[in-house]
């Protein structure tokens, strides 16, 4: 019995598995929402007919922790005479997409369209339980900053002439700024035709939200009684390139009464950052040089 065994495990082969023998993925992917392709090829031999490919994000060619799966497809081996089986000869390629990918693996491309910067993964590929292997690809695009604002409140909304408005706002950007800029603050009529450049404030460099802490505006004793807007402008001086240069508006309506009111003095109107489209046609044509105008109003900190 021990002499039979002996003979069994001489024939059997001593080392038979699948494994990844190339990996090639794209250099880039521009748009992560879009698909791409990698080629692999499998060496080794097996004494199953089949195996299972699996396709990961990973941060480095051989991780196993910190991956995400996209997919996993199993794949028919071909028998050869000694009786093992042996993986599809050749390049093997196979094609990802956004819609087609396993959620995590969404995740991360969703992460990597909407970031500032080029993101580096690997596409590993793993066959059955040996060791994985993987290409880098860079993933999403080099974007620049894009300013708008996301809220903001002017109190109070009605005012006497010679009343004074305090206001807070802030303007946001998804990706960071190296240098710093001005926002415009002008009065503009009830149709938004600009009637005065009120005052720059300045705004510093980085990312994310940037509070214009209260700031006061008071008006002229001569300003007539009707309805304004308190226009604020990001960048009013181009002096950032953006990726959108057509949202960084917003404006505050408010009123002006001949008489003082009672009820309403202590309202506040809130920041609306959908403008239309002539008036930021205006300032962006009319800001580099507009002066101040005497008369309207006057800026404070």
């Amino acid at each position: 019995m021990a002499v039979f065994t002996l003979a069994c495990i001489a024939a059997a082969p001593a080392h038979a598995f699948i494994e990844v023998e190339t990996v090639t993925a794209p250099t880039r992917v521009a748009d992560p929402y879009s698909s791409f392709t990698i080629t692999y090829s499998l060496t080794g031999s097996s004494q199953l007919s089949t195996a299972q490919v699996r396709f990961y994000l990973a941060p480095s060619p051989l991780e196993t922790v910190n991956r995400v799966r996209m997919s996993s497809r199993r794949i028919q081996l071909r028998q050869i005479s000694t009786g093992l089986y042996l993986p599809p000869s050749g390049t093997q390629a196979e094609s990802f997409s956004y819609a087609t990918v396993e959620p995590g693996a969404q995740a991360v491309l969703g992460a990597a369209a909407a970031a500032c910067g080029l993101q580096n993964y690997y596409i590993q590929v793993e066959v059955d339980f040996s060791s994985p292997w993987g290409d880098n690809s860079l993933f999403g695009t080099s974007k620049l900053p894009d300013f708008f604002f996301t809220a903001g409140t002017l109190s109070p909304s009605t005012i006497t002439p010679g009343g004074t408005v305090s206001f807070t706002a802030d303007l946001y950007t998804p990706c960071p700024v190296s240098s710093p800029s001005t926002v415009g603050v002008f009065l503009a009529d009830a149709n938004y035709q600009l009637l005065s450049y009120i005052g720059p404030i300045s705004v510093g460099t980085g990312v994310g939200t940037f509070p214009i802490p209260s700031t006061s505006i008071t008006f002229s004793t001569a300003i007539a009684p009707g309805t304004y807007y308190l226009v604020l402008a990001a960048d009013v001086n181009s002096a950032i390139s953006e990726s959108n240069e057509n949202n960084n508006t917003g404006a505050f309506a408010f009123q002006i009464v001949a008489s003082q009111p009672l009820t309403v003095q202590d309202s506040a109107s809130a920041l609306d950052s959908d403008l239309p489209g002539p008036v930021r046609e205006h300032i962006e044509q009319y800001a580099p040089t507009i002066g101040f105008v005497d008369g309207y109003a006057s800026l404070s900190r």
